[in-house]
This record gives structure tokens, sequence and C-alpha cells, in this order.
């Protein structure tokens, strides 16, 4: 039973305990006993099929035969707490603030100053991770491919908690989620605005060459611990033409008319399941590599339901020059949100916060910087594509944030468009 995660660990001992007085005659009810027996199965049974799941959507591999996988696995997830959070999900509150993405573009870094500097909550993830709290990967459909508005409160503080913190500081908890795939994923802006319609949302974007080989790197890695855990090679029966076996294939099959279709069909998708094309991307992480740099596209579909007040633009290089003034932006976007800020939050007047304590970014979740190998002709198509892409974002850079986001703040890899 070691290879049981930590809370089926915690009540599988629990059940021990119980039955050495149960069989020592110690008077133990039998309701006792059968409570925590019936806890323990439902633990186990619930994670082995979160495990399934995550193997065929998130590893985009068939089903192992052997147990050996699950065991595995089983150790990192918390299928207890899935099962409790979705019970109390109607006493759960919804997020303020969604920090969007996109992958490899600083999310991670950005969400740990805004926890440090903001004070505020993170969501409930269901893997025990370095960077748990971060994000939920609820509305990409990691639970089951459920997407189902009332259930994502599962992810969240209850709503005593928020009282308590409100009476304990004298100021509303803000609560945020930090999911990178947000931005690309095409239902997702839709359901957000359902969900929450007076949220702030920022948008992490960075060169996007750079994006693109630092996401074949990290789900490269991601492969490997796959291979590790003993997953078969076969990739799952609904993914198209995956996985790519290089960058070049990576980039020509997100160009491909059938992954351009499947982010089409995904614009309509309503939930409350995702199919598993759609989980997650759709197709599989790697097949939306360029359509995740298309960022003009994608912020679009938030500055169109959110408006432009509420939605941040965060280029990662500018979160290295200047942190500060991005954590003014989204306290600013808050306020005009009408979103109770911290009492101990100030908004900078000038656009460039030059704060006697400046804020000192974080660099997380990093990949090697070791290139990837593209070849001349590869490599040119990307560039040609990608030119068009940036010249769509300056436009909306000049047309929409033009009063809202700085010429200073505009990332220079925009420059010869802006």
């Amino acid at each position: 039973m070691s290879s049981l995660p930590t809370d089926v660990r915690l009540v599988f001992w629990l059940w021990v305990l119980q039955t050495c007085a149960w069989t020592g005659g110690l008077g133990l009810m039998p309701w006792v006993y059968g409570l925590t027996t019936g806890i323990l199965v439902a633990g186990i049974v619930v994670g082995l099929l979160f495990s399934r799941f995550i193997f065929a959507h998130v590893f985009n591999r068939t089903l192992p035969s052997s147990l050996s996988p699950y065991l595995t696995f089983i150790q990192i997830i918390h299928p207890l707490s899935i099962i409790f959070r979705f019970s109390t999900a109607w006493m759960r509150c919804l997020p303020d603030l969604y920090i969007l993405g996109e992958v490899r573009c600083g999310t991670t870094s950005l969400c740990a100053m805004v926890v440090d500097e903001m004070d505020v909550r993170g969501p409930f993830t269901p893997f025990v991770h370095p960077l748990a709290g971060k994000e939920s990967f609820y509305l990409v459909g990691h639970y089951w491919g459920c997407v189902h508005p009332f259930f994502y409160r599962m992810c969240f503080p209850t709503v005593i908690e928020r009282w308590l913190y409100t009476r304990f500081y004298g100021r509303k908890m803000i609560i945020y989620d930090g999911c990178a795939q947000y931005l690309n994923s095409p239902w997702v802006a839709g359901m957000i605005k359902n969900i929450t319609p007076n949220a702030v949302v920022v948008a992490c974007i960075r060169e996007p060459v750079a994006q693109n080989e630092s996401w074949w790197k990290f789900e490269g890695n991601s492969q490997v611990w796959a291979n590790s855990l003993g997953l078969p090679s076969k990739p799952a029966p609904f993914r198209i033409n995956y996985p790519p076996r290089s960058m070049g294939d990576a980039i020509r099959l997100s160009q491909s008319i059938e992954i351009k279709k499947l982010f089409d069909k995904a614009e309509g998708i309503k939930g409350p399941f995702l199919p598993s094309w759609a989980v997650p991307t759709p197709n599989g992480q790697l097949s939306g590599l360029t359509q995740m740099t298309w960022y003009a596209r994608n912020i679009e579909r938030y500055v169109e339901l959110f408006g432009k007040e509420k939605v941040v633009i965060s280029p990662v290089e500018r979160l290295s020059s200047n942190p500060s003034g991005i954590i003014q932006r989204i306290k600013r976007a808050l306020m005009l949100s009408r979103i109770i800020l911290p009492t101990n939050t100030k908004i900078s007047d000038s656009r460039d916060s030059k704060e006697s304590n400046p804020i000192i970014p974080k660099r997380l979740n990093m990949t090697s910087k070791k290139s990837v190998f593209l070849s001349a002709e590869d490599r040119k198509q990307v560039e040609i594509l990608h030119r068009e892409q940036n010249k769509d974002l300056a436009e909306l850079f000049n047309k929409t944030f033009q009063e809202t986001h700085p010429s200073s703040e505009v990332p220079s890899w925009l420059f010869e468009y802006y």
C-alpha cells in the first residue's frame, strides 16, 4: 500500500488501525469501520479512473495493460480531495482573476509574483507537484472532460473560508486561476465569460519562435517521464498523426487542414463535457504549436467578451525588465472591475512603476537553453508564418491597447511592425 497517494494512504492506515481494533474486540462501531472502508475503496477507484483518463488525454497514450503505471502515477494525485471538492462545489467560490498563458510565456513566474505582491489565493491542483496551487486544469477538461460551470467551483476555497478571511483581514480574498492552456483553447473564453463575467484576464506572450522551441522541449521532457512510467508508446486512438517526430513535423501538423478544422470546430464547444479529441489543446499539446503563437486571435476572443479594460498583456521580456508595471496594471484592471483590493495594495499613477523596493521576478519552471534543430526550410516557413502573426499582434496593440499599454511595454520583437 506504500504506492497509494497521500490522502488515500492516510485513510488506509486509519483503516488498518480500525481493523486491528475490530479484531482485538475493542468495541469499534460497525458503521465507523464501514465508512472508512467505503472511503478507502472510493479513493482507490477514483484514483485509477483519473489515471486512465490522464494517460490517454494528457500523455496521449493507449492505456497500459500492466497495473504498474497506475500504482506509480496514483502516488502523485489527490483522488479523495477530488471527491470531496466535487461534493462541496455548491459551497465554494469562483475566481476574480485569470492568468491565461500562453504556455512557456512566464505564467508560472507571474503567478508567483501575484501571490507574493497581492496576497491572492490559487486553485486546487489534482497533482502532487512543486507548482501545485497555480492552475486548476478544469476548463481544459482534465477531470474526465467535465467543464460544467457549476463544478468549476470545486477548484477554489469555500465561501466560509472567504468570509473568515474578510472578517480577519478586513478585505476581500482575491482568487485566481493560472492555467496556461486557457489562452489557446478556443472554447475557454466563452466559458469564463459565462462563469465569471466581471473577471480580469491576463495574457502572457513571448517571441513566437522561442515559445515554440521551449514548448517542444517541455513536452519532450514530459513524454520521457511518461515512458518512465511504463506507458505504451502507441498514441491514443483519437489522435491524428500524433506525436510529431520533430519540431518541423509539429509545425506542419499544427498548420495541417485536419488540425485547423479541429480548432475551428472547437470554437463551438459549449460543454458540459469536452470530446476526447479536444482534451487537451485539441489533438494533443504539440498539435497547436503555431496556434499558440497566434496571439492576436487568441487575445481578441477575450477583448470582444470582456473589453480592453479587463484584459492585461504581459510580455515575458517586460515581466523581467518591469515586473512592477505589470502588477500595477493588473491591480488597476481589478479596480476598474470593482473587485475590492487588499488594503495594503497601492495603485501607481505612473505607467512604469519605479518603486523604492522593486519586485524581483522569480524565474520558475524553466527548460534547458539547448537550441532545437530546425532545418533551414522549416525555420524559413516558421519565420514567415510568425511574421504575419506578429503583424496582427502589432495592429492589436495599436488599435486596442494603445491607451492601456504604453509603447515602452510593447515587446521589442514587435517594433518593426509597431
